[in-house]
């Protein structure tokens, strides 16, 4: 089981549809923020495994780890237009890492 309090959350935010207007455009940004998780997800996990991985070393780590952040920020965009669709305002950020 993870403690990811967002794992699985578009299932909710798809639930969450009929709230908004423009019901397509948003569905778009949650099935964008989706795919952009989930590849965040693999390539976190990739990069822990990379000096095990044939070709692999520090270096490979760094750049899957550089990419990995880059997808982080891109979820965290499609995460506020999310909430922008909702009529939400976001979380400040935690205190606790």
């Amino acid at each position: 089981p993870t403690e990811d309090p967002l794992y699985r959350i578009e299932k909710l935010l798809v639930r969450a549809a009929p709230l908004v207007d423009d019901q397509e455009s948003y569905l778009g940004v949650v099935e964008a923020y989706k795919e952009k998780a989930d590849n965040t997800a693999m390539m976190a996990y990739t990069s822990s495994w990379g000096e095990a991985n044939p070709n692999g070393g520090k270096e490979v780590i760094e750049e899957y780890l550089d990419r990995t952040k880059l997808d982080v920020m891109e979820s965290e965009k499609y995460l506020r237009e999310i909430l922008g669709y909702l009529g939400l305002q976001p979380l400040p950020p935690s205190k606790n890492p």
